[in-house]
Order: structure tokens, then sequence, then C-alpha cells
């Protein structure tokens, strides 16, 4: 069986805002449509992008599915829904890469 995800949409807000939580779960299923990709969505809520990034749940959650190579392809509609911390948002991109994966920033519309 093959339980491989293919990529996620990691979408959060600090504040808990369903709007924005909307906005950034719209946008990276636009994008996944199409490029014909299945998504999964993984969610921190009420989480501040200050939080280092194994401290909340839904990017700890993330980050053991790029571990262990069930998602190859990470989908943010921006790099501050990572971190807002710079030294996060490598050791992050460093995380997927030494994975053979992909992050993908739509507002850059960036491939790192």
């Amino acid at each position: 069986m093959n339980y491989k995800i293919d990529s996620a949409l990691y979408i959060r807000s600090a504040i808990n805002s369903k709007e924005s939580l909307d906005i950034q779960r719209s946008i990276g299923e636009k994008f996944a449509e199409q490029y014909s990709m299945s998504l999964s969505i993984i969610e921190d809520v009420q989480t501040s992008g200050m939080i280092p990034c194994e401290e909340r749940a839904g990017s700890r959650w993330l980050i053991h599915l790029i571990e262990v190579g069930l998602i190859k392809i990470v989908i943010v509609d921006s790099l501050i829904r990572i971190s807002r911390d710079v030294n996060q948002v490598m050791s992050f991109s460093s995380l997927i890469k030494k994975n053979n994966g992909k992050l993908i920033v739509l507002d850059g519309a960036e491939v790192l």
C-alpha cells in the first residue's frame, strides 16, 4: 500500500482568524488543483509565528510527515506562515531539502 500524501498545505493564524485561514486554504487548494496535486491541509490556529516550529502541534506533525517521507512538497502562502524567525525558516527549508522535498511559497511563486 502507498500511503504517500504527495503534498501538504500548511496554514497558520496567530489570532485564529477564520478569514485568514480560509484565504490561505483557498489559495493553496487552487494551486494544488492547477497542478493536479493531492493535498493534505495542516493548520496551526492561535499560534504565533514566533513560537518555534517544534512547539506547534501542526508544524510538529508536518515535520514528522516530512521526516518519514510521506510528504515531499510543502505549500505555504508566505514564508511567515512557517515562522517569523529567519533561522527557523532556514532550518525548515533545510529539513525539506534533506528529505528530497520542495517548499513552494505562493506569495512569490518561489520553489525552494
